[in-house]
């Protein structure tokens, strides 16, 4: 059949959006409507169900013992320790349920999600190591407060991240040692303050560098080494001349932060950024990857479009996919499903090995398996009640039939017919709470205005033990005494303090301590890097038609890929 371009009306935000022929043909193939939500609401939709790192200590309701859990206790939720979670006592068919034909069948659901048992974080317990503060992570060692991370070891307040040592304050980083506050980092070693560097070491406060070695302040440069601010010295010359920035001093290391970020400013940037072996892409922050269309932060897809943060390949043929990969296949609307995970659709937290499952919450090594929440590792399942094969595909058939005719229809009049993505409610997170909030930000009379789930997060209470102006200013100075002190943050006001992996950190990577929390650090790094939405505007050079994710009215200066590259030095 041959598909023609559509535009259709966002039943959400009720903007035009445009559905292609190849996305038709898609849908065709995963045996799917076409979706009512625009791409950027359903990607809000899906990231209503992704709390990274608001987290809290709790007590298991199975051992009674405490744990660091992301789900609130105002939730209502039944919580077991990761322990007790993946313990063989129970598989979650303790709460199936018969379906009501007579009922909107994700009205039952809900209610299947509101009696089973979550687990306290998302995280693969059986390859944690000394990492008990960590969330979305999975072969950690020795770790803390990191997120979405793979394979990691004494890395500390990082998010996104895979096959890193040493580490701490970073965002996005892959295959680096001894980097801190650092954004897109790539086979890199001990560089500081610095984004989007390919196989550098000791290059600090530069943005676009590859191959470089000891440089500092510089932009676009490739292959150069012994460089400041984009000019050439001698060795002996660099290594006097960088002496008087003071990078062993906290005031050294802020002037050299305005210094370096002021003259970022004077130069070019990509209208896009990925690396060279792409083929056929289109989106931000897309490396090794081939026939791609709306990625953002992804490496190593092939064949998908509206894909985001996949830091492990391979992930193939997907369409509305969110976070993770892996070994990721024929995946339609899906947040965290991965680790061998193959043609499922409108499921969250589906792993490993997840097959042919729709409409899945936390549904573990499942196969065929419709309408399940906390589910652990069972076949032809539906509302958690196990069913024979025959008995499953026939039912089945009628459930979805049944949600064409009888959709599940909330209290703001949209409808979540078969084809949609499980609907907000069934979150154990409330919205601002979720990383949708950080890439949808709403108020929160906007939320509850829009039926969506909003709570008041109350700030820890922390007794100042110490002022700014006391902590240790230079490297040298760090002592460890002051993982006793409560120290005030000079951007939000609120106490904080370091551990010792922090303070080691610090030492070994040889930058001084910080005066501001964690959680400002990381919406300093976040505020840094573009978001998923792509603009059209010209080249600054050439005039030529580019798209982009700097908006128009943005002041950087941006360059297609053929004006950048004849930048690059």
């Amino acid at each position: 059949m041959e598909y023609q371009s559509e535009n259709r009306i966002c039943q959400n935000c009720k903007s035009d959006f445009i559905i292609e022929p190849d996305d038709f043909s898609f849908y065709e193939k995963m045996k799917v409507p076409a979706p009512t939500w625009c791409p950027d609401c359903r990607l809000m939709r899906r990231l209503t169900f992704l709390n990274w790192f608001n987290m809290r200590r709790g007590v298991c309701d199975g051992c009674h013992t405490s744990m660091i859990t992301t789900i609130s206790e105002e939730s209502g939720l039944r919580i077991f320790c990761q322990k007790c979670w993946w313990a063989d006592s129970w598989d979650g068919t303790e709460y199936s349920q018969e379906y009501d034909e007579s009922r909107p069948f994700l009205e039952q659901v809900y209610e299947l999600r509101t009696k089973s048992t979550f687990m306290c974080n998302e995280s693969l317990y059986s390859s944690l190591v000394n990492s008990p503060f960590v969330n979305a992570a999975a072969y950690q060692k020795d770790c803390f407060m990191v997120f979405n991370a793979d394979y990691g070891e004494r890395t500390a307040y990082c998010m996104m991240y895979a096959h890193v040592q040493e580490c701490l304050d970073g965002y996005r980083l892959k295959n680096c040692e001894l980097c801190y506050e650092c954004v897109g980092i790539y086979k890199s070693y001990r560089c500081i303050y610095s984004e989007e560097l390919d196989s550098c070491t000791d290059v600090h406060f530069s943005r676009a560098c590859s191959g470089c070695t000891d440089c500092f302040g510089c932009v676009n440069m490739r292959n150069k080494s012994n460089c400041i601010f984009n000019v050439q010295y001698t060795k002996e010359e660099y290594k006097e001349k960088i002496k008087e920035f003071k990078l062993n001093t906290r005031e050294g290391i802020k002037n050299a932060y305005t210094l370096s970020r002021n003259f970022w400013r004077t130069k070019p940037v990509k209208a896009t950024i990925g690396n060279s072996l792409n083929v056929n892409v289109q989106g931000d922050f897309i490396y090794e990857s081939k026939n791609v269309k709306d990625g953002y932060m992804i490496s190593g897809v092939e064949d998908s479009r509206y894909v985001q943060m996949v830091n492990m390949s391979p992930v193939k043929n997907c369409y509305d996919y969110t976070n993770w990969g892996n070994g990721a296949e024929n995946l339609y609307e899906c947040l965290t499903v991965g680790e061998g995970a193959y043609n499922n659709k409108f499921c969250v937290q589906c792993w490993p090995n997840a097959i042919d499952n729709e409409y899945c919450l936390y549904a573990i090594q499942a196969k065929d398996c419709f309408g399940c929440v906390n589910l652990k590792r069972k076949q032809y399942c539906i509302l958690n009640k196990e069913y024979s094969k025959e008995e499953y595909f026939i039912l089945k058939a009628k459930i979805i039939e049944n949600m064409k005719n009888r959709p599940y229809v909330d209290a703001t009049g949209r409808s979540w017919v078969y084809g949609e993505q499980l609907p907000y409610c069934m979150s154990p997170f409330t919205y601002n709470e979720t990383m949708a909030q950080y890439y949808f930000p709403l108020t929160k009379d906007e939320a509850i205005n829009n039926r969506i789930s909003w709570r008041d997060i109350p700030d820890t209470e922390h007794i100042i033990t110490i002022n700014t102006d006391n902590i240790p200013h230079t490297v040298d100075a760090i002592n460890d005494e002051i993982v006793t002190e409560i120290i005030p943050c000079i951007e939000c006001g609120k106490g904080f303090r370091f551990n010792n992996l922090e303070v080691m950190l610090h030492k070994k990577i040889g930058v001084p301590l910080t005066d501001t929390c964690w959680k400002c650090r990381f919406k300093r790094r976040f505020d840094s890097v573009n978001l998923p939405r792509l603009y059209k505007r010209n080249c600054m050079q050439c005039g030529t038609n580019i798209s982009t994710s700097y908006a128009p009215d943005r002041p950087e200066i941006v360059y297609c890929e053929k004006c950048y590259q004849q930048e690059v030095i």
